[in-house]
């Protein structure tokens, strides 16, 4: 892996360099008016810089993941099934960022998918696992089938838009050193164009849980906290933001197709950080930090910097890997995820404390830890196109507003889980640190969530984000952004200590007027009861009427014909006595009947003709 890591390292770090080895797997004759040249599908890998970014993240954060699985899953039933899965997961997203097309892009996304069912679904004994898999896999599947949709719709206006047949020639292929695709389409705001690009965006809305496909990934926390880790930084939640990334950069967007993105991103940014500052299960308040921090992406992705929300994708990783293992070293020692029965960790796990505290400031983006560098990149890129833009406004503002929620509510759990005197659940086991190869990958995290940020001034790096909007040095403009959002952090920080410092809880009253707002954010706004019941009441109405139509109609059409010739032939089969006598006396019978037509019909057959 170490070899593998150096090469992508180096990849990475050449941005004007990239190696592409392709094999055609069908060739097509041309046809004329539809393929000129033919029609060409290839299979190949590509590594670029882009998706040796990503390459540096899937092997770094999976194998380290797979260090801790050793600890943290010793005890359970299952494991050859569980490293089976999860080897397949890795190697799932291995070949989804070094594909290089759209159609074997496809095929490791539906991969990852089915990957991620297996494995939060992995405790499948429990109703409530074997449901948040099922949940998972069909919102996912609403994204699958759009990302579909968009594939086929840009294969058309490739094919029909670009010179000598667009994509005929190259069968989907990324190109870096140009294309007629790019010459014929990118920079038309056709309403093909713009539905294909939204359709791609509702792909990587489903795999990245953006609003309003978000619902499953809270749910998906009744995995192993090994496997929330993986989805969260490294596999499954990547692939819909490198998805928007390597569409942005190969194919490109429509402005409409923009501004939905950024809705999206900015939106979703404030809207699942609400959720987390009241829930108190410690995975799912950092599952809502990953939908948030998602959609800082998606919004720099949108704003034409899909580069710099790569950067975001790839520190993060990082801090957020380290956040849920650090979770689950408290989960493995107090067999609870309940803030509210923790209390007093940090003179016990002080490994672990150091570790989520570390994790908490890189998400908060508090200098000089990796969150910041990159947050603070997205936030100024994005200010930079609101003269141009300026139906970006909310968005980044909300953008700006989610980053006091994420500082509060991160350390909230922190405060929570490891300040006080003492455990507020007496029932619970007595803490303690996991065994070193839990240990070892909290070490090895933490030093990237300090450092990795400090990547952008490498001279690679930063030349591979220089055309994307982040430059070595900041502006006057830069350093002010940056100071408000670190002081939005810093405020985030002290009202947590305030209210939860040191062992306090507080409670909201029972007659305070913000006791319905709770209510709301605790009940996720109502989405997941909403798409309940219009499961129930529109899905499940339309499949009863289906099954109906199925049963009573097309079943009922042929099974009536079906006991009709049965009926026939059983009469039939009557009439077959084996009497001779009875079968001469039906053929005199015919023999009459057909006489006394000729008799009837006959003569005016004969006029008629005789007329003619």
């Amino acid at each position: 892996m170490g070899l593998g890591v150096a090469i992508a390292f180096g990849e990475m770090l050449s941005p004007g360099t990239y190696t592409n080895v392709q094999i055609t797997w069908l060739h097509l004759p041309p046809a004329p008016g539809v393929f000129p040249n033919g029609f060409s599908l290839v299979m190949g890998t590509l590594v670029d810089p882009l998706s040796s970014l990503m390459l540096v993240v899937v092997t770094v954060v999976g194998f380290l993941v797979m260090l801790y699985s050793i600890g943290y899953m010793h005890t359970e039933h299952g494991l050859p099934r569980y490293y089976a899965e999860l080897s397949l997961f890795l190697a799932a997203m291995t070949g989804l960022v070094l594909a290089n097309n759209l159609l074997e892009f496809f095929l490791f996304w539906e991969l990852v998918g089915v990957c991620s069912y297996f494995l939060i679904g992995f405790y499948y004994e429990k109703p409530s696992a074997a449901s948040a898999a099922k949940e998972a896999f069909l919102v996912t599947r609403v994204g699958d089938i759009m990302f579909l949709l968009g594939i086929f719709l840009f294969f058309y206006a490739y094919a029909t838009a670009g010179p000598n047949g667009g994509w005929a020639a190259n069968g989907f292929v990324f190109a870096h050193n140009g294309s007629p695709f790019l010459a014929g389409v990118m920079g038309r705001n056709t309403p093909l164009l713009t539905v294909a690009g939204l359709m791609i965006l509702g792909g990587a809305a489903g795999k990245s849980a953006q609003f309003p496909l978000h619902v499953w990934l809270p749910d998906a926390m009744e995995g192993p906290t090994t496997v929330s880790a993986l989805i969260h930084a490294a596999t499954m939640v990547a692939a819909g933001v490198y998805l928007l990334a390597v569409t942005s950069v190969f194919i490109g967007f429509t402005p409409t197709d923009q501004l939905a993105i950024v809705a999206v991103g900015g939106f979703t940014t404030l809207f699942a950080a609400s959720m987390a500052v009241v829930h108190p299960d410690i995975k799912r308040v950092i599952a809502y930090s990953t939908i948030s921090q998602l959609g800082y992406m998606v919004l720099a992705v949108g704003a034409g910097f899909a580069m710099v929300g790569l950067y975001h994708l790839f520190t993060h990783a990082f801090f957020k890997a380290l956040l849920f293992l650090a979770a689950g070293s408290v989960i493995h020692a107090l067999g609870t995820q309940d803030l509210f029965k923790m209390g007093g960790l940090k003179k016990h796990m002080r490994v672990t404390a150091a570790a989520f505290a570390i994790g908490g400031l890189a998400l908060a983006g508090i200098p000089p830890f990796a969150g910041f560098w990159s947050k603070d990149d997205i936030l100024g890129s994005v200010y930079s196109t609101l003269g141009s833009h300026p139906l970006y406004w909310p968005f980044f503002l909300m953008a700006f507003a989610a980053v006091f929620l994420t500082a509060y509510y991160i350390f909230r759990a922190w405060f929570l889980a490891f300040s006080g005197d003492h455990i507020r659940d007496p029932t619970l086991p007595p803490p303690h640190e996991g065994p070193w190869v839990m240990q070892v990958p909290l070490v090895i995290l933490s030093g990237f969530a300090i450092v990795a940020g400090l990547f952008v001034f490498a001279p690679g790096f930063a030349s591979l984000l220089s055309g994307a909007g982040i430059p070595p040095t900041y502006t006057p403009t830069d350093l002010g952004l940056s100071a408000i959002s670190v002081g939005l952090g810093a405020g985030g920080i002290g009202l947590a200590w305030s209210l939860w410092g040191n062992g306090r809880v507080y409670v909201l009253p029972d007659d305070s007027a913000l006791q319905p707002l709770r209510r709301l954010l605790l009940n996720r706004y109502y989405f997941k009861v909403a798409y309940d019941a219009f499961g129930l009441r529109v899905v499940y109405t339309v499949a009863r009427g289906a099954d109906f139509f199925d049963r009573f109609v097309i079943d009922g059409t042929v099974h009536g014909f079906e006991r009709m010739f049965g009926a026939a032939s059983d009469r039939l089969r009557r009439m077959q006595s084996g009497v001779v006598s009875d079968y001469a006396a039906y053929v005199i019978a015919g023999l009459l009947a057909i006489f006394v037509l000729l008799l009837i019909v006959g003569p005016y057959v004969v006029a008629r003709l005789g007329g003619a």
